[in-house]
């Protein structure tokens, strides 16, 4: 049996030893909360233990108190939807921050207000912790639910999975009550929009604004639900989990709403585009517009992940690497890129144009970023890069003031002079009677005496940018002439042989 003094000695040794042991448990960042927060415990709560990593020099004094702060400090991390990592805690005991570089550390770069120091040789939360504390909890928890909580009936005290039913349908009703101000906003938010708008924009697609309105409502819903969450008291994975999702539906929310203010501000430039004359920037707006969105999507595709707790920084470092092999393997994507940027700068040709490029003769059908297409008179579609269209020689037919036509009439050599002059003072009276020739220059004349015919040189220009107008302006000519050399008694000239044979 043993002695009344053997117990006595005992539990003064165990006594002695409980400061050692408690130096010894927070002998590193990571022990130290792990203290903290595992003697919180449902299933175990020994409170008496989880406070002794905690700098009490700047009070409370009592148990009770410290007790008290303590928890207040795991109901802010727990409404927060904080849980901590203990393996993304350092372990080693002589810890310094890599910024300050202090003997300090934060749980959580969010909550920069709780962090721990090292005193001597143990590691405990800092005394500015624990007198932020209290505004902390103000701060999370802004509604007195648990204290309405006490006054229901027991019904919704019953537990599903492990949560109590009144929290389940507290977090229900959020949810409600933030669609319905969003909704209530979408309401009166439309019309300033739409004010907002007519004032750069006489007029607008609705559809993008509406959008714009309704994920902006999204995210109205998202904070609502975020800034009320912590009150209802939810376990800390519940409530990470839906502070990840309030997060997810605002980041991306965001990114839809910037995706649909592109599709403004591009629909209503081309609806201005459609009021010029210039076809190429019917061509550029549509590619700006893919541009713009790209970019969106790039830098909201990095908001979204940043949002998600996804470490943004090493990621860019890597794509920077693969963006330089990307680059070297892309060159000649990138040569047409700038070719591009090239063409919509200078403005070569427009859409429709009638052009001759590096040998490719046809009607330009459209301009992209990488390649050009031109519609051949074959009714093929070329395609052609932009770095070559960019370097090539380009001949615009479709940017002629005039089109050029000339032609040798040949008439038969027993035309007198009366009949050459006659004749033409008859085609140049045609030039000048023709609706689509130009007055002020042209030739006609007697221009040579061939081998078998008398030469007419006919040198005028159509005032058109159509092929056809052209074809018929020539045709009305054409056929006057005709009509001009029988009424004057000469005939065209053609290719003949006049043999002489010799009696023998």
């Amino acid at each position: 049996m043993t002695s009344p003094l053997r117990l006595v000695l005992l539990a003064l040794t165990l006594l002695l030893a409980a400061p050692s042991l408690a130096e010894a448990a927070c002998e590193n960042p990571r022990a130290a909360t792990a203290r903290f927060l595992d003697n919180l415990q449902v299933d175990q709560d020994q409170p008496s233990i989880a406070i002794q990593c905690f700098d009490w020099s700047g009070g409370p004094t009592s148990k009770q108190d410290r007790t008290k702060l303590a928890r207040e400090l795991k109901a802010v991390l727990d409404g927060r939807g904080l849980y901590v990592d203990y393996m993304a805690i350092p372990d080693a005991p002589g810890h310094t921050d890599s910024t300050t570089g202090l003997a300090k550390t934060a749980l959580f770069s969010s909550l920069p207000e709780v962090f721990l120091v090292k005193e001597g040789d143990r590691w405990l939360f800092s005394r500015a912790t624990v007198a932020a504390v209290p505004d902390l909890l103000e701060a999370t928890y802004t509604l007195p639910l648990h204290r309405i909580a006490q006054r229901l009936p027991a019904v919704f005290h019953a537990e599903v999975l492990g949560v109590e039913t009144w929290r389940l349908l507290g977090l229900v009703l959020l949810v409600v009550l933030g669609v319905f101000v969003s909704r209530m906003l979408e309401i009166g938010s439309s019309a300033i929009l739409r004010r907002a708008v007519s004032r750069f924009f006489e007029s607008w697609n609705e559809e993008f604004v509406n959008a714009i309105v309704r994920r902006g409502s999204w995210i109205v819903t998202a904070g609502i639900v975020a800034i009320l969450l912590p009150n209802l008291g939810l376990p800390v994975r519940l409530n990470q989990f839906l502070y990840l999702v309030a997060r997810m539906v605002a980041s991306v929310a965001s990114v839809l709403i910037a995706l649909s203010v592109v599709d403004l501000l591009a629909d209503a430039l081309d609806r201005r585009a459609d009021a010029t004359e210039t076809r190429m920037d019917d061509q550029l707006i549509p590619l700006l517009r893919r541009a713009a969105k790209m970019v969106v999507i790039a830098i909201g595709t990095l908001f979204v992940l940043q949002n998600l707790s996804v470490d943004v920084s090493s990621l860019l470092g890597s794509l920077a690497i693969g963006g330089l092999a990307f680059s070297l393997a892309a060159k000649d994507t990138l040569a047409n890129l700038f070719g591009s940027v090239t063409i919509f700068t200078d403005k070569p040709f427009q859409i429709g144009d009638w052009v001759i490029v590096d040998g490719v003769e046809g009607s330009v059908e459209e301009v992209g970023f990488r390649s050009t297409r031109i519609r051949t008179f074959h009714d093929s579609q070329v395609t052609l890069p932009n770095s070559t269209v960019a370097n090539a020689t380009i001949d615009n037919m479709g940017r002629r003031r005039y089109r050029r036509f000339k032609v040798v009439l040949g008439l038969t050599y027993d035309t007198t002079a009366e009949q050459m002059e006659a004749f033409i003072a008859g085609v140049r009276a045609s030039i000048e009677a023709n609706e689509f020739t130009r007055k002020d220059n042209f030739e006609v004349a007697f221009n040579g005496m061939g081998a078998h015919s008398l030469d007419v040189l006919v040198y005028c220009f159509f005032a058109t940018d159509a092929w056809s107008n052209e074809l018929r302006g020539k045709q009305q000519m054409m056929l006057e002439w005709m009509r001009v050399a029988r009424e004057v008694g000469v005939e065209f000239a053609f290719p003949t042989q006049t043999l002489h044979l010799e009696g023998t």
